[in-house]
């Protein structure tokens, strides 16, 4: 039998299917860990992914839509059954029948828990690729989430940059400072910030909090909220620039040097530190995942950096 984590408009749940065969072209993964991606699983469960972008939201192996029911899920951790550690797209479910296409294998030197946030660090790389940033330029992030702590860990110990930290949450500021960073002073103005807050709040605040041709780079994704930002003031007069970045595609101006198997080698790479394992606060044990995700539909669940569900 295979376990899957299934979302429908009311609860989350685990339901049992039979094990899909295994076909010749197809290779079986146990699943170790799997990472939480938040703020788009949250979108996901309220129905608040655009119709007209459902298509370019799907991941892979997805069963169901986003109307709901629905099997969700971002990054995978597991083995083969030869013992390689694996790193794969892939839904919550404790055990996958994927392509062989779809398998990622030179991960063997890193933890198998930090293996489901390559896909994260991906996304951290981009932004950084997009920002084009400079050790000479100040640095701010506004959210100390997943992908903030992620941005922020990165700068610090792979290239050298301390950035300042601004986080509404008090439980995020104080693991921020507990693990070096400085928080956000009155009065600083940065060259680049990146919001990874999904806020438009934060968005603002970096908007208004940038120096003369400052670059805001937007990390969120916002579902279908709709967002309301004043232009008239800092931003005109200060010639901002601001960026989205997404993890689909490798920038224009890299794609030269990248594809996407080399950003997951320079993830591996940047990953082979321990000050990340500090940034996974939270692991739940599969069959406890429902509780969670039920949860997050009331806001209630417990605070984190990162999450991880245990298989």
């Amino acid at each position: 039998m295979t376990k899957v984590l299934w979302h429908s408009s009311t609860i989350s749940e685990i339901k049992e299917t039979i094990s899909p065969q295994v076909k010749n072209n197809e290779i079986e993964v146990m699943s170790q860990y799997s990472m939480i991606s938040l703020g788009t699983e949250r979108l996901v469960i309220q129905k608040k992914v655009p119709e007209s972008i459902a298509n370019y939201m799907k991941v892979p192996y997805m069963q169901g839509d986003f109307s709901l029911p629905i099997a969700y899920g971002y990054a995978v951790a597991g083995k083969l059954k030869d013992g390689t550690k694996v790193h794969v797209m892939h839904p919550h479910q404790d055990k996958c029948a994927v392509k062989p296409e779809s398998i990622f294998t030179d991960c063997e030197d890193l933890p198998s828990q930090r293996i489901p946030l390559i896909s994260n660090m991906e996304t951290v790389i981009n932004a950084i690729w997009d920002s084009k940033l400079s050790k000479e330029q100040s640095i701010l992030i506004t959210g100390f989430g997943n992908l903030g702590s992620l941005l922020a860990t990165t700068l610090k110990y792979y290239y050298q940059i301390s950035p300042k930290i601004i986080e509404s949450n008090t439980w995020r500021q104080q693991k921020a400072k507990d693990l070096g960073f400085e928080l956000f002073e009155t009065g600083n103005t940065f060259d680049i910030t990146f919001n990874t807050a999904a806020n438009e709040n934060a968005l603002q605040f970096c908007i208004d909090h940038a120096n003369e041709e400052g670059t805001i780079i937007e990390m969120s994704w916002y579902g279908d909220a709709e967002t309301t930002i004043k232009l008239g003031g800092n931003f005109h007069k200060n010639r901002l620039k601001i960026i989205s970045t997404q993890v689909s595609k490798i920038p224009l101006n890299k794609r030269s040097e990248f594809d996407y198997h080399k950003r997951k080698i320079l993830a591996v790479n940047i990953f082979k530190n321990d000050y990340f394992d500090a940034l996974i606060t939270n692991i739940i044990p599969f069959e406890k995942a429902p509780d969670f995700f039920n949860a997050v539909r009331r806001n209630t669940q417990d605070d984190g950096l990162i999450y991880l569900i245990k298989y």
